[in-house]
C-alpha cells in the first residue's frame, strides 16, 4: 500500500510513473539472471558493478512478454512473474548472435543426413528404462516424417543423439536447479544430445490426477519438444508450437509453425506462412503427390508415394501392400523384398482372375491366408496355394453383409476381428465361433475414423489406416494415441515430404 501511495504522488507524466514503479519493484537477482540466460537481457548493457538501469530491465521485460503472449507493457506484474516459476527447457528463448527473426519458428543447423541414431543411456528414478524408450520412439516418430528421417535405436556405441537423466551439474555448463523450473535441455546437431532433470518426479499425463496434486511431469510432452532441438528447432514464441519454451498440456502433434520450420530446415520447403488457427477440411480420400525415392521402375505399377493403396496386412512376418493388380512387398518399414511390385495372381495361385482388387486379407492362426472379395473368400496355405473356398457365413457374419473393409488378428487377445464399414465383429478361430454381443459400433474404438481401409499388427502395436494416413491404437486404453494420425507414405514407404503432407495429421473423421 505504502508503495503505491508513493506512486500516486510522484507520478507526473506516463514515462515517469513507469520508471518510479519500475524502481519501486525492481527484480530480484533470480529474476535479472533468468533474462540473462534466456536472452532477454544482454551482459553489454550491464553499467559499472553489473548493474542495469530500470529502462535496459524494461526493455528486457517486454521482449519476455512478447514471446510468451503476454501484454508488452514492461512491467514485472503477476503473469509475468508466473514465468519466472513456470516449468521449462533450458535453452535460451533469444539467440544475442542472431537479430533478425524473419518467421515464427526458428532453425539452427539440422542433420546432414537422413538416418539418426539414438540411444537411451540410463532411466529416471520414477520411470523405466522400457517405459521411456517406449515414449522416446514414439516422441521420434512425430518429427520424422516432417524431415524425412529415420531413427534407429542403438544400445550400445556413440549415437548421434545420446539421451540421459542426471541431476544438478552434470558437466556441460548447463547444471540443472531441482524439482521445477527448468526440465530439460537439449544440444542441436551435430551434438544433439538431450538430458533430463532426474530430480523432477516423471510420468505421462494420464499418471496426473484430476485434481492436479501430483507434481508429475510429463515424459513424452517434454520428450518431444526436446527432440525438435537435438533435430536443429530453437524455441518458437507461438504458444501452440511444441517449439514453445514453457511446459504445456497436452502434446499430441507438431504445429504448422513446427512443420515449417522442419521443412525448411532438412526438405528446402518454403511453405505458405499460414495464420494460427488457419484451417483445412481433408477427406480421407483425398491422397497428396509424393516424390518416389530410389524405387525400381515396374511398367504399369502404381507408386506407393501416391497413397493409393487398397489395403495392407502383415503376412509371415512381412507387410504386403496392394495397389490395384499389384502386390508389394516389405521386410520392415521403409525395406523393400527385391522383385517388388508384382501382380498378386502371380502370388495366390487359384485366385479367380475375375477379381481385380484385393481390399480384404489376413493370415490366420494356422498361417493359411485369407482373401475376401464380397461376400465370399478364398482360403490358402501358407505357400499361396488354394486350400478352399467358401462365404462369409462361414464365419457367423449375417447373410446380409454384402462386403468385409478389414480383417485382422488382435494381439490383445487373439481374436479375429471382422469389420464392415460402421460395424465390426469378434470371432473365435480357436472353437469356430462368434462372441456374444455382436456386432458392435467402430466407434468403440475411439478416436479411429471409419471407415478404416487396413488393420494391422506390426511388432506388437495395432495400426489402423484410412486414405493417406494412420492411427497406431493402444489397446489398453482402447484409443488411439493422441499424436496420431501422421502420413503413411513417409514413415512406411520410404516417400519424401512435401507440404502437403502437413494437412495430413489431422484428425478429421468420426
Amino acid at each position: 500500500m505504502l508503495s503505491s501511495y508513493i506512486l500516486q504522488i510522484l507520478c507526473i507524466s506516463l514515462v515517469q510513473c513507469r520508471t518510479i514503479y519500475l524502481e519501486l519493484n525492481s527484480p530480484t537477482l533470480d529474476e535479472v539472471n533468468f533474462l540473462l540466460q534466456y536472452g532477454y537481457l544482454s551482459k553489454d548493457l550491464a553499467g559499472v558493478g553489473y548493474t542495469y538501469t530500470s529502462q535496459s530491465i524494461s526493455e528486457a521485460v517486454k521482449k519476455m512478454q512478447a514471446f510468451a503472449g503476454l501484454p508488452q507493457t514492461g512491467v514485472l506484474d503477476e503473469p509475468t512473474k508466473q514465468l519466472f516459476k513456470r516449468k521449462r527447457c533450458g535453452l535460451k528463448d533469444i539467440d544475442e548472435d542472431s537479430h533478425a527473426r524473419n518467421r515464427r519458428y526458428i532453425i539452427q543447423e539440422g542433420w546432414n543426413k537422413r538416418e539418426v541414431t539414438y540411444r537411451l543411456l540410463n532411466g529416471s528414478s520414477t520411470m523405466s528404462k522400457d517405459r521411456i524408450e517406449r515414449l522416446l520412439e514414439n516422441g521420434l516418430e512425430v518429427w520424422a516424417p516432417h524431415g524425412n528421417l529415420h531413427f534407429t535405436k542403438l544400445d550400445e556405441g556413440k549415437a548421434d543423439i545420446q539421451v540421459y537423466f542426471a541431476s544438478g551439474n552434470h558437466g556441460d555448463g548447463f547444471p540443472f536447479d531441482g524439482p521445477g523450473r527448468v526440465v530439460a535441455h537439449a544440444f542441436p546437431p551435430p551434438l544433439g544430445d538431450i538430458h533430463f532433470d532426474d530430480d523432477e518426479t516423471w510420468g505421462v499425463e494420464s499418471d496426473i490426477s484430476e485434481d492436479g496434486e501430483e507434481d508429475i511431469t510429463d515424459f513424452f510432452a517434454v520428450a518431444v519438444h526436446e527432440i525438435g532441438h537435438s533435430l536443429g528447432m530453437s524455441h518458437s514464441n507461438v504458444k501452440s508450437s511444441v517449439m514453445y519454451p514453457y511446459y504445456q498440456l497436452p502434446v499430441d502433434k507438431l504445429h504448422v509453425d513446427d512443420i515449417l520450420g522442419m521443412q525448411e530446415l532438412y526438405l528446402n520447403v518454403k511453405g505458405s506462412e499460414e495464420s494460427e488457427g488457419t484451417e483445412r477440411t481433408v477427406g480421407s480420400s483425398q491422397a497428396p503427390r509424393f516424390t518416389k525415392t530410389d524405387s525400381e521402375e515396374f511398367d504399369d505399377a502404381p507408386d506407393l508415394c501416391m497413397t493409393n493403396y487398397d489395403t495392407l496386412q502383415v503376412i509371415h512376418g512381412k507387410i504386403y501392400v496392394f495397389e490395384e493388380e499389384w502386390v508389394t512387398v516389405l521386410r520392415d518399414r521403409n525395406v523393400r523384398e527385391p522383385g517388388y511390385p508384382k501382380r498378386f495372381h502371380e502370388l495366390f495361385i487359384g485366385l479367380p482372375s475375375s477379381i481385380k482388387v484385393i481390399r480384404t486379407i489376413y493370415e490366420k492362426h494356422d498361417r493359411n491366408v485369407v482373401v475376401f472379395s464380397e461376400n465370399k473368400y478364398w482360403e490358402f496355405s501358407p505357400s499361396f496355394r488354394l486350400m478352399r473356398r467358401g462365404s462369409l457365413t462361414d464365419y457367423s457374419i449375417p447373410d446380409n453383409v454384402t462386403e468385409l473393409t478389414t480383417v485382422f488378428i488382435s494381439n490383445y487377445n487373439n481374436r479375429t476381428y471382422l469389420i464392415e464399414e460402421e460395424r465390426y465383429w469378434r470371432y473365435d478361430e480357436l472353437t469356430g465361433t462368434m462372441d456374444e454381443d455382436y456386432p458392435k459400433d467402430m466407434s468403440t474404438w475411439r478416436d479411429v475414423p471409419y471407415p478404416v481401409d487396413a488393420a494391422i499388427v506390426w511388432k506388437e502395436d495395432t495400426f489402423f489406416f484410412q486414405g493417406p494416413r494412420f492411427w497406431r491404437f493402444d489397446n489398453n486404453l482402447v484409443r488411439a494415441h493422441e499424436y496420431y494420425p501422421l502420413p503413411t507414405a513417409q514413415i512406411w514407404f520410404d516417400c519424401e515430404s512435401n507440404f502437403e503432407m502437413t494437412y495430413y495429421t489431422i484428425n478429421d473423421g468420426p
